[in-house]
């Protein structure tokens, strides 16, 4: 039987726990060795997120899948963690006549109502985790944030760089003006394109570019 092997990172805060791209496909390769596949290809998707569809590595690897061809990764949630994208995956390599295989086992040795149940549990686990993984990463990116603490080469809306210490953010009296002003306006019921107009009539600036509804939204969520 003939093999295509597939990988894929996104480190995380406890990276030690993270399996790289190297040690995925080798502990692939080993499992291939045993069981007598002939490995076709392999491919790989760095620093790219389990609900992201736009994985060039992923659909090149289920392309170069043959008729009883498997598609060979480390864990399932290495092709997704999305319920939705895991079945669209699986529906893609069955159209090649393929079959996916998790060297981890997973419900993917055999194809029973049980084993499918299994997969279906896995799914949504590693769905779930994405979810409490990225609300967390909120949580502490905003508690930070009010401390005063930069969590990226962009300064808020709000914000500057306090001089003293350039690690550090301190609020802009004006920008801070303008932001109280723009939660007024929404509270009258002013949309963010509505918003945009009126700040733009009232000649208010938006930091070197024009108002756009995407920076209404963020600095609304920023301060709700």
């Amino acid at each position: 039987m003939k093999a295509v092997i597939y990988a894929r990172f996104s480190p995380r805060r406890n990276h030690e726990q993270c399996e790289s791209i190297e040690t995925q496909l080798e502990l692939c390769r080993a499992y291939c060795t045993r069981q007598g596949y002939e490995i076709i290809g392999e491919f790989d998707d760095k620093v790219l997120s389990g609900d992201e569809e736009d994985r060039p590595g992923l659909w090149n690897a289920i392309e170069a899948l043959a008729r009883d061809c498997v598609l060979v990764v480390y864990r399932l949630d290495r092709l997704a963690r999305s319920v939705y994208l895991s079945y669209i995956i699986e529906e893609a390599v069955k159209k090649h006549g393929a079959k996916i295989i998790s060297i981890s086992g997973e419900g993917t040795w055999q194809d029973s109502p049980e084993d499918e149940l299994v997969r279906r549990i896995l799914q949504a686990l590693a769905e779930y985790e994405r979810k409490v993984i990225a609300a967390r990463t909120k949580a502490a990116m905003l508690r930070h944030q009010a401390a005063g603490r930069r969590m990226s080469d962009k300064t808020p809306y709000g914000c500057v760089r306090d001089p003293d210490n350039h690690k550090r953010l301190v609020a802009d009296p004006t920008e801070q003006a303008n932001i109280h002003y723009i939660i007024e306006l929404k509270n009258k019921g002013y949309g963010y394109c509505r918003i945009c107009r009126q700040l733009k009539s009232d000649g208010i600036p938006c930091r070197n570019r024009k108002w756009h509804h995407g920076t209404i939204k963020r600095i609304l969520e920023r301060h709700k």
